[in-house]
């Protein structure tokens, strides 16, 4: 384990006893924390929370490379355990059937998600899916897809396990302690009002019983995993947490013919099945199936609707269960009738709607929160990644360092100014609807559209621009429909082209020959400000930033890990004053963290009040020179001037990211459009193109430059990514891949993110990003592979759903 940055005595005190809590405080008292105190409004450990209902099925394979291993860390702990002679883990894997041909493709790109996230996996036939679980009608489906390490969890089992070591380690765990508020001071939480709920009948709690008259609990830190009851936290603390607890059918089937022997309802002999495109899930659950069915409508529950402790106890029905909606069920018990036809000689056993949480991309919500220290969340997991996300949570309050790239969890990665509840909804209501659904990487929501633009928006909207989403929710332009192709698209298959237009290629290729507008508003700027500033951000930044006033650099502020935790452009603007320039809201918190509290350095956030235009290409000079009163810095200059680009004030910076040289103008939003049309205008001798996100990804791969966030990330060092050469004091880490770029050698093969690298039938890597060459026409990819196959030259092979095409390294560290 890393070094604890804390002390030992830290009084950590974690809302809610359900999967995520248990296993936090078993991890954090393993790292040696003494004061630990786990509290519930429930009993223990029956809470009547998510957990009390969970239906066990752990599948490893995501869209996601973290969430796989936080799965795979997940089972892992838990393989081999047993509470009083009883399993908490069978490892009885994992069987997704496909009944037509794009869903038979989907599983071949599933499979291929597998090999690159390393879980066990193969492609089976009808046949094998019918003897992997014999009720099932081969003749039904078309194949399967089968993952054997994958396994049910029991979670009430895996809870008191877990919370009964973290006691033996000294952890307190107190059932009915309602928190009722939150106490800070100076900007840090000190700890948590309380009181307590009425015992449950029938449903003892096995936990100590908190003091009589307590009222506030004191703590250092405080850390949220209270489930379904999270939104209603953050509410007492002013926050708009993005998750919506969300009703869901299941039932259980009659015993069945083909289950006989299976007397003990906790037998489990078979894998568990996923029919996704119906929706639906099975078990075995002895000689019954347990099934599941998300294909209904969207039935997002308020926290007003979920019941309080008072109705647990009068009712004995637990919180997070709402009785079944049996029109929502129905398609569901049609569904497994069809595949298991033993079940048409039966009725659907006892169900019931359970409640559990949606994020709007279905990642938890993980970390501190923003402006108040020593407040963490741990929300909106499911116990699939329960013990997984409690290992983070715990190394990172610890040590500092999670141990795996957060960016994809970390509740700052949604911009609270950007919150509120109905957006929340929205989305989540939006991710539960798709969660079974086809989803390419170019998948985009169609929630929430135009609820941020830049002041461009109304001229990419006439230009038939094709819009996506970022993060942060900002509509952003793909590509442009005025753009006419200038040279014929090549045939290739649809999964690798989803997404994709050849105006993609033709606006890469004018900006590349000629210059290119790039829409740069959606952009992440504060300033830091005061007699220490410089100073400061000297001691932070992993590189030095003394600079002369109108001077820049090229920062990242170092993660415990080594790697980087944010990539930043730092520009000096007056003797106490600079901007700091990122990509995200995690930026600004990253910085406001590492700053504190002192009137000698202030950290203000002035992205709304800011837009940028990028000038790029070998004409960019020209152009901006046209309209410029002053000379333009030249290429690559750290200098920044502001100047004057046809009246408007503009900062102008060096342009990197796209490999093509340029410039990057930074004005006031009131400003935008008038620049945007200003350059347009300017640049239409020149043919200027109007470069999509898209396209500036086509160039930023052509000329070799890797996206933080996309490429490499808080667990990688500058080496390992190609951006530090081998002078560097970082080189390659033992066990560590390094980010190559590939060339695919046929023009007909279009690779897409997450698809495995190969060597010789053994999986070396996988891929990231991927592009059309604008110049020759061949996809190219930045990918991680192992070191043994890192060199120019090297021939690997990437699989594309059920093929292997031929790649080789063109571009090596």
């Amino acid at each position: 384990m890393a070094t604890a940055r804390i002390d030992a005595d830290t009084r950590i005190l974690i809302i809610g006893a359900g999967v995520v809590g248990a296993a936090l405080a078993d991890d954090l008292t393993r790292h040696g924390m003494k004061s630990v105190t786990v509290v519930d409004q429930g009993p223990l450990y029956r809470t009547g929370g998510s957990s009390s209902h969970a239906p066990g099925f752990a599948f490893q394979t995501t869209g996601s490379s973290v969430m796989s291993e936080l799965a795979r860390r997940t089972l892992d702990k838990l393989d081999g355990l047993t509470l009083d002679g009883q399993w908490i883990l069978k490892r009885v894997g994992g069987l997704e059937l496909a009944c037509d041909g794009e869903r038979l493709e989907y599983l071949h790109r599933r499979h291929n998600l597998a090999q690159s996230w390393a879980v066990p996996s193969r492609i089976v036939s009808p046949e094998e899916c019918g003897k992997l679980f014999p009720g099932l009608d081969s003749s039904a489906v078309l194949g399967g897809l089968h993952t054997p390490t994958d396994g049910v969890v029991k979670a009430l089992r895996a809870v008191e396990w877990q919370a009964r070591r973290a006691i033996a380690n000294g952890a307190r765990f107190y059932g009915h302690t309602e928190v009722t508020g939150f106490r800070m001071e100076r900007g840090r939480v000190t700890g948590v009002d309380v009181g307590r709920t009425p015992p449950v009948p029938g449903n003892p709690s096995k936990g100590d019983q908190l003091p009589e008259g307590t009222s506030f609990l004191e703590a250092d830190i405080v850390v949220v995993c209270a489930g379904l009851w999270g939104p209603g936290l953050g509410k007492l603390l002013g926050l708009e947490l993005p998750m919506v607890p969300m009703e869901h059918c299941s039932a259980s089937t009659d015993a069945l013919p083909s289950l006989a022997g299976f007397s003990d309802e906790e037998e489990i002999d078979q894998p568990m099945v996923r029919h996704q495109a119906t929706g639906s899930y099975f078990r075995q659950g002895g000689e019954r199936i347990l099934w599941g069915t998300y294909e209904h409508r969207v039935i997002p529950v308020d926290q007003s609707q979920i019941a309080s402790p008072e109705d647990f106890a009068r009712t004995q029905i637990e919180p997070a269960i709402h009785p079944l909606t049996w029109n929502d069920a129905k398609d569901g018990w049609n569904e497994l009738r069809r595949l298991f036809p033993e079940a048409n000689s039966c009725e659907p056993a006892e169900g019931y709607n359970g409640i559990f949480s949606f994020t709007p991309d279905g990642n938890p919500l993980l970390g501190e929160v923003p402006g108040i220290r020593g407040l963490w969340l741990g929300e909106s997991v499911w116990l699939t990644q329960s013990a997984g996300v409690a290992g983070v949570l715990a190394d990172w309050i610890v040590t500092g360092d999670p141990g795996v790239d957060t960016t994809s969890l970390d509740f700052r990665r949604f911009d609270q100014a950007h919150l509120t509840r109905s957006a929340s909804i929205a989305r989540a209501s939006e991710n539960y609807d798709e969660v079974y659904d086809i989803s390419h990487p170019r998948n985009q929501t169609m929630q929430l559209r135009k609820f941020a633009t830049t002041p461009f928006y109304v001229r990419q909207e006439a230009l038939k621009a094709e819009f996506g989403t970022s993060q942060g929710g900002w509509e952003r332009p793909l590509w442009y429909g005025t753009t006419k192709a200038n040279q014929p698209a090549v045939p290739r298959d649809a999964w690798g082209t989803y997404g994709w237009s050849p105006s993609i290629s033709a606006e890469a290729r004018q900006a590349a020959n000629g210059v290119g507008l790039v829409d740069r508003g959606a952009v992440s700027v504060f300033e830091v400000r005061g007699e220490d500033a410089g100073k400061h951000l000297d001691e932070i930044l992993g590189s030095a930033v003394t600079l002369q006033v109108n001077g820049s650099a090229h920062a990242h502020l170092k993660s415990p890990s080594g790697g980087m935790a944010a990539v930043l452009t730092v520009l000096r603007t007056a003797d106490d004053s600079f901007l700091v320039i990122g990509s995200s809201p995690e930026d600004v918190w990253h910085l406001r963290r590492k700053t504190p509290h002192s009137d000698t350095v202030t950290v203000s956030d002035l992205s709304s009040a800011t837009t940028a235009l990028a000038l790029i290409g070998p004409d960019a000079a020209t152009v901006l020179g046209s309209v410029t009163r002053g000379a333009a810095p030249a290429a690559n200059s750290p200098e920044t001037p502001v100047l004057d680009v046809g009246g408007v004030p503009a900062r102008v910076v060096a342009e990197t990211a796209s490999g093509l040289g340029g410039w990057t103008l930074y004005t006031a939003t009131e400003h935008g459009l008038y620049l945007w049309d200003l350059l347009v205008e300017a640049g239409a001798q020149h043919g200027i193109a109007l470069v999509g996100d898209e396209a500036f990804t086509a160039l930023r791969i052509a000329n070799g430059v890797p996206a933080f966030g996309v490429e490499y990330g808080p667990r990688d060092n500058a080496f390992e990514a190609g951006l530090a050469g081998p002078s560097t004091d970082e080189g390659a880490r033992p066990g560590h891949r390094l980010l190559v770029r590939l060339r695919m050698r046929s023009d007909l093969h279009a690779v897409v993110p997450g698809e495995p690298v190969s060597k010789d039938g053994c999986v070396v890597g996988f891929i990231t990003s991927s592009a059309e060459d604008p110049a020759s026409g061949h996809f190219l990819a930045f990918a991680w592979v192992d070191p043994e196959v890192a060199a120019v030259g090297a021939e690997v092979e990437i699989s594309h759903l059920d093929q292997r095409w031929a790649a080789c390294v063109e571009r090596s560290r």
